[in-house]
């Protein structure tokens, strides 16, 4: 197939590390694959070397017409024969150019749990997509009752962990690389910004630290908004809390496999989410999650039994599950390699491109009759 992959993304998050990796597991299976990017897109370093037919346009917003154009060029000069794009405002300008360049079908990936926006444009637009794919049941729910689609046509498939990558690093290596000297490490990771939860993660550490004093808590991430008004938010409330350096805030950090091998316990204290990387990545190198009771997390997690559960926003109680575990060394071994098992089973990179490969092949079954018809 000749896959062309939209992603207007400005920075790497979950969804597009996901993106980066279906493109690498496509190129690998023999697929053509393109790239349509924003200048200077950060895909272009984990994907060195992998793609080449980059593709630059503007991809400013949901009516970039410019950027249909080019995407249509795109289709008609090389053959495309699936179009997918992973960002919101990219939806609707790869569906008109699929209206025309009708050989080309389009597919979507929702990654967020906001819903889409309930107006007409979307619908008239995205009425004959080929298929949406949605990181978790409760996006899919969503995705159907906004575009009034079929539900045949929003198809749920979570994100993967690729096994190899998280092989269990020596730990003593890791910690050093991080300057970690305390006993015990625990991360939380993910974009700096409210609803992540890292308010509630200082919080707890508050609370541990009343009756240990062994631990190091990293705020792991950066803030995407100009200014970083919440992290300097996050860096008064440590010194209100009179943490000091029991609390170390990292930034960004590419080599996650290291980190999580430099750590004990990895929080998710998120809001909301519409899938979870964070969660399997952690649960993959063997280490044990405390996470948000969140419906896309909760379908992951089982309770004390591959990792543990408390309810978001809850400060005490994440507290209470973070002192039960950092107490407890045989417990966090446990959990940590059974939901490495867990994962390995459900999330696996082979298992889950699989699906979205026979997706694209199902949804080009449908292409012939639709040209035929004069679509």
């Amino acid at each position: 197939m000749k896959i062309l992959q939209v992603c207007s993304a400005t920075d790497m998050g979950g969804g597009e590390v996901h993106v980066a990796d279906l493109v690498r597991a496509l190129s690998e299976r023999g697929h053509a694959v393109y790239l349509a990017v924003r200048p200077n897109s950060p895909l272009r370093a984990p994907l060195n070397g992998v793609i080449t037919s980059w593709h630059e346009m503007p991809l400013r917003n949901s009516l970039d017409l410019q950027s249909v154009s080019a995407i249509v060029d795109i289709i008609r000069h090389h053959g495309i024969d699936i179009v997918h794009a992973h960002v919101g405002r990219d939806y609707l300008v790869a569906a008109m150019a699929c209206r025309k360049a009708p050989r080309a079908r389009l597919v979507l990936t929702r990654h967020h749990y906001l819903p889409l926006k309930r107006n007409p444009l979307y619908r008239w637009l995205l009425e004959d997509v080929g298929a949406i794919i949605a990181v978790s049941d409760g996006v899919r729910d969503s995705i159907i009752e906004r575009l009034g689609l079929p539900p045949e046509r929003v198809t749920a498939i979570p994100n993967w962990i690729d096994p190899a990558r998280f092989q269990l690093g020596d730990r003593d290596q890791a910690r050093s690389a991080f300057q970690i000297r305390s006993n015990l490490a625990v991360a939380c990771i993910g974009q700096i910004t409210p609803a992540k939860g890292q308010e509630e993660f200082l919080r707890a550490a508050s609370r541990v630290l009343q009756t240990r004093s062994d631990v190091l808590f990293l705020v792991v991430g950066e803030e995407n908004s100009e200014g970083s008004h919440f992290t300097a938010e996050l860096r008064r409330l440590v010194m209100a809390l009179g943490l000091g350096d029991k609390v170390r805030f990292t930034g960004f950090v590419r080599d996650m496999p290291t980190l999580l091998a430099a750590v004990d316990v990895v929080v998710v204290p998120s809001w909301d989410e519409g899938f979870s990387l964070v969660t399997i990545e952690a649960m993959a190198a063997r280490k044990p999650v405390v996470a948000s009771n969140i419906p896309a997390i909760a379908r992951i997690i089982r309770d004390g039994h591959t990792g543990a559960l408390f309810p978001p926003r809850d400060a005490k109680a994440l507290s209470d599950k973070l002192n039960w575990l950092l107490s407890d060394a045989p417990l966090r071994e446990r959990l940590g390699a059974s939901g490495q098992r867990d994962v390995y089973s459900r999330f696996g990179r082979d298992h889950v491109i699989d699906q979205i490969e026979a997706l694209y092949l199902d949804v080009l079954k449908e292409r012939e009759p639709a040209l035929d018809s004069g679509r």
